[in-house]
């Protein structure tokens, strides 16, 4: 593979992993990107991104294709795409809920592998969650360079099989909603209780940064620190016997179950 990038589609998405592409870029590297808005182009071209209304240059130009446009225009996008397919290309797509076999079949026989990519939004500041899975083997010099494309913003991980991805997309793709959701409630009430506005979200905002670096560095599960926190008799015993005796587990196995069969649903629609 060459040491260019091209981007189909350039909204919000597109740029995060672009910005992260230069502030971790290996030497010689190239990016370019194709978007129908001219304020998208802008704004890569003040990025340093060679930034085109058509798709054209960017498919000529570059070997490792990403499609960054949405689910619902991407069919339409393939079909015009698949005239410019050369052998080549290895293509990777986040777009939300569209199976490698769409892909395949919308692009042609090609005979890189395709990567299907489920990112979610903390890639916006450097803290994203990517995880990716190719409808066929590939060389350990293309797996390579997909994964240094989306840990230039964040987290990876591969999986071996499309049929989790729908369980991806409910925990970590939707999942920042969820504690953004649990923020905004504990914000809300923090006022309540007499904090400002802005001490709330501080509070709030680093409490849950430092418990999700406490998961991420210990060398116990979840459950033991939450153990480790709850003295008995004690506030925080107070605070959880409130969601034990709401149903707090059971209310989250039923969300993330809820948002993975929409995912489903979703992906039969896109087909």
């Amino acid at each position: 593979m060459n040491n260019h990038i091209g981007f189909i589609g350039g909204g919000n998405m597109a740029q995060a992993i672009i910005a992260g592409l230069l502030n971790n870029s290996r030497e010689g590297i190239k990016i370019s990107a194709a978007d129908p808005s001219s304020i998208c182009r802008e704004a890569l071209i003040k990025k340093g991104v060679s930034a085109y209304a058509e798709n054209d240059p960017v498919m000529a130009n570059a070997d490792l294709i990403v499609l960054a446009v949405k689910p619902q225009v991407l069919t339409a996008l393939l079909a015009t795409l698949r005239p410019l397919v050369r052998p080549k290309h290895v293509f990777v797509s986040i777009a939300a809920g569209t199976s490698l076999a769409t892909l395949r079949h919308g692009l042609g026989d090609t005979p890189q592998p395709i990567v299907r990519v489920m990112p979610n939004t903390p890639a916006l500041i450097g803290l994203g969650m990517a995880v990716m899975v190719s409808d066929r083997p590939m060389e350990n010099s293309i797996q390579t360079e997909v994964t240094e494309l989306f840990e230039a913003c964040g987290r990876t991980l591969w999986i071996s099989s499309e049929e989790t991805i729908d369980a991806v997309t409910a925990v970590s793709g939707s999942g920042p909603a969820y504690f953004f959701l649990m923020i905004e409630s504990m914000v809300a009430t923090a006022i309540k209780l007499g904090l400002s506005v802005e001490d709330a979200r501080l509070l709030v905002a680093q409490t849950a940064k430092g418990a999700a670096a406490m998961v991420e560095e210990s060398d116990v599960g979840p459950d033991v620190l939450r153990q480790r926190v709850t003295s008995p008799g004690g506030t925080t015993e107070a605070a959880l016997e409130i969601f034990e005796s709401a149903g707090f587990a059971g209310l989250i196995d039923r969300a993330l179950i809820a948002a993975r069969e929409r995912a489903v649903q979703l992906s039969k629609e896109l087909c």
